[in-house]
């Protein structure tokens, strides 16, 4: 490489910019040399095979590799929306079971005329559920009266009553009596458990969301060709001056005899009912089908 002069001590300073455009003109003239010599390699062309391999193969990577990520991301998203599909599930069963708490329960309803052994009604319950095979619940039992009226018949029953403290004065006397309530009792049972369901002072003051709640789970526990057997008070006795105090503190009252029909036909039950001797109640027989009704339309 040619050296540019030097500028003797104590002479003129040289001009930067000129000092400058030499040095770069020198570069300049030594790479062209060096290239025409053979010195220096020639540069690569993209043009080339070479380079368009090159970037074919970079190419199909960018691609896999967009692909994979994008893959990965369904793969997320599809995660994410199950997993927030479980938790609706879950937080649907919350409020159910939420519901189902806040449905305010009725007190067990008994008048001494019409809620003992001699009572009207007594004998044809017994004889519509002695001999059903499976188990028979009595709810409310009371001190199992009519409990023991359908064992010594030949059926297979116990009791259940909220009232815990005439269960436990009664269990000498009859060993199967539970002392809790009857909805608590039949979430208990296994499905289709049940030969027969017997109920008396339990359904007279229910409420609407108290009664379908039971309805339901009478449904779930009573075997294909059980027998329910329901006692109410009419809506005279209930609202007669000696009827008790309960009455008036339970949040619905009963429902006429052909409605408690219509209601179980429509659920799948083959129901009839007898009125009492002098209209203060009524007994609703009722067979659950074998085979589940047709769904009907909403009214």
């Amino acid at each position: 490489m040619a050296k540019t002069d030097a500028v003797s001590p104590g002479g003129p300073s040289p001009d930067p910019q000129a000092y400058v455009a030499q040095v770069m003109a020198e570069i300049e003239e030594e790479v062209r040399l060096r290239r025409s010599s053979g010195d220096l390699p020639p540069q690569v062309e993209s043009q080339r095979a070479a380079g368009a391999a090159v970037k074919k193969g970079m190419r199909t990577v960018l691609l896999w590799y967009v692909g994979w990520i994008t893959h990965q991301i369904s793969q997320f998203a599809s995660a994410v929306s199950r997993a927030l599909h479980i938790v609706e599930g879950r937080l649907k069963e919350l409020e159910r079971k939420v519901e189902v708490q806040r449905v305010p329960g009725a007190a067990v309803v008994e008048v001494p005329a019409v809620h003992g052994a001699d009572a009207w009604w007594v004998g044809p319950a017994v004889d519509a559920v002695a001999s059903v095979p499976g188990r028979i619940v009595h709810a409310a039992s009371g001190d199992g009266w009519l409990v023991r009226r359908i064992m010594e018949a030949g059926g297979d029953a116990y009791g259940v009553d909220p009232r815990t403290n005439l269960v436990d004065q009664a269990v000498l006397t009859v060993s199967d009596l539970r002392g809790e309530d009857l909805a608590d009792h039949l979430r208990a049972v296994a499905p289709a458990g049940l030969g027969a369901i017997v109920l008396s002072g339990i359904v007279d003051g229910m409420a609407g969301g108290e009664r379908a709640q039971l309805l339901h789970l009478i449904g779930t526990t009573l075997a294909p060709g059980g027998v329910l057997v329901l006692h109410s008070l009419s809506r005279a006795s209930w609202d007669a001056a000696d009827a008790p105090f309960e009455a008036d503190l339970a949040p619905g009252r009963p429902l006429r005899a052909t409605t408690w029909q219509r209601l179980l036909e429509e659920s799948g039950y083959h129901a009839t009912v007898a009125e009492g001797p002098d209209g203060a109640d009524y007994l609703v027989f009722a067979v659950r089908a074998t085979v589940p009704p047709e769904p009907t339309s909403p009214r």
